[in-house]
């Protein structure tokens, strides 16, 4: 019997959700287990709860000098570490080039793995200095973590995929212990070169994912893999350029607690990030659901919640008359949106629409 490589991607998304499903139920034990395995490999390991903390954390670790060398490899610097004079940032191509130095190298780890104790880093910046530099922060969120070594393969296949349209990413770093700085011995150039221990400290970052782990209701938006997958199907986002759909169900959660016009103004619900997400994470399903946890909350509807409201009932009729008003009264300012809910016959909306859709409708 042969598979079709639709077939094939659909499996590895339903063994995708078990896997990260089997890690986020137990993951109080499997973190428990893989940071004593590290702090026996020689890791130093840190627990960090939120960017104050980090910070405040990174600050004590760097020594007190009037600047310390620091290269950020990281999607996001906090703003703290970006604007503190006793930081001098070092660009990771001045680093691999030789025409600067760093003490510190800070990045950010994509996975790990329970099971080995191993740390995955997928096509970093910083990817030739990481035994140049002796002294490395890796960061490390505690909602990534894969049971076993064998899931690892499914998880990168799945996220290259979605990002890069290829089988596996064009560079892997696995790191299963401490390793030396490489470097010229000038004590004695005939021993070639010296070997130094890098100094590496894993933080273990929480950033909120405790406190959905306490929501049974919105838990499976932890499955994430950073994949961006969903964004580049929203067409919120593409106009926004904002919140990504799976952020809209977590940073709701988190920053704007029970703010029901939050989500409201920032997800169409057309299904486009359930139909693509790589672990089948049912993120429209739990936009509503975050949005019937606001209203707990808060029991009286406000004017965008009652709009969304009529939306539904639009879903059902399918009347072009209705639907004309009230995409007028809703998106007659933003053409972009105007136009796509415009074409739309369905509660779940084409997913080629962003597209096909060009420039002159924007």
């Amino acid at each position: 019997m042969e598979f079709s490589p639709e077939d094939i991607i659909e499996f590895c998304r339903t063994r995708a959700n078990i896997i990260r499903q089997k890690y986020i139920e137990d993951m109080e034990n499997k973190l428990t287990y893989f940071d004593r395995r590290m702090r026996e490999k020689g890791f130093n390991v840190c627990w960090i709860s939120d960017e104050t903390e980090l910070t405040e954390t990174v600050f004590d670790l760097l020594p007190k000098t009037p600047y310390n060398r620091v290269c950020f490899d990281l999607p996001d610097v906090p703003e703290e570490l970006r604007s503190a004079k006793s930081i001098r940032p070092v660009h990771y191509a001045d680093v691999e080039s030789g025409k600067s130095s760093a003490a510190f190298l800070f990045v950010q780890a994509d996975f790990a793995i329970v099971e080995t104790g191993t740390l995955v880093l997928l096509n970093k910046n910083s990817k030739n200095c990481l035994n140049s530099i002796p002294n490395l922060f890796i960061l490390l969120d505690i909602s990534k973590l894969l049971n076993k070594a064998s899931d690892l393969e499914t998880i990168l296949y799945l996220r290259t995929q979605a990002q890069e349209q290829q089988y596996l990413p064009h560079d892997v770093k696995l790191i299963n212990r401490p390793f030396s700085l490489i470097e010229p011995n000038f004590a004695d150039p005939s021993q070639g070169v010296s070997h130094t221990p890098v100094q590496i400290t894993i933080f273990l970052y929480d950033n909120g994912v405790t406190d959905i782990m306490q929501n049974s209701t919105l838990r499976e938006s932890l499955y994430c893999i950073d994949c961006d997958k969903c964004k580049t199907v929203c067409p919120m986002y593409e106009y926004t350029k904002e919140h990504t759909p799976i952020n809209i169900v977590r940073d709701n959660f988190l920053h704007h607690a029970t703010n029901t016009e939050h989500v409201i103004k920032n997800a169409m619900l057309c299904g486009n990030c359930d139909q693509v997400c790589p672990v089948q994470i049912p993120i429209s399903d739990l936009i509503l659901k975050e949005i019937a946890l606001a209203r707990q909350a808060h029991p009286g509807k406000t004017k965008v919640a009652n709009a969304f409201d009529k939306r539904k009932k639009l879903n059902s009729m399918n009347g072009k008359f209705n639907r004309f008003f009230f995409n007028k009264a809703m998106f007659g300012k933003n053409k972009m949106l105007y136009n796509y809910f415009k074409q739309q016959q369905d509660p779940f909306y084409n997913i080629l629409w962003t597209q096909e859709n060009s420039e002159n409708d924007k």
